[in-house]
């Protein structure tokens, strides 16, 4: 089923710098570092969160903006819808 621009609205946005147990809260990181993973990838986070049943797609082109690497492989966000 394809979601329209509003739907889109309602999805949280996730960048793999929240996840990053590389990075300190002040570069983004906003879980316990106990329980982030090193350098993940928004194409691994969509696979996780479409694994366990919720709609998630990757945007590729997006970008963190405390990001200051321009890598590929920090390049990205997922968006999840919760309900």
């Amino acid at each position: 089923m394809a979601c329209t621009a509003a739907d889109q609205d309602r999805f949280i946005c996730i960048y793999p710098a929240y996840l990053n147990n590389k990075k300190i809260i002040s570069e983004g990181r906003q879980i316990p570092k106990s329980k982030a993973v090193e350098n993940p990838t928004a194409t691994e986070i969509q696979g996780v969160h479409s694994a366990i049943g919720f709609n998630a797609f990757c945007e590729k082109n997006k970008m963190y903006s405390r990001e200051w690497n321009c890598n590929a492989q920090y390049r990205g966000r997922v968006r999840v819808q919760l309900k």
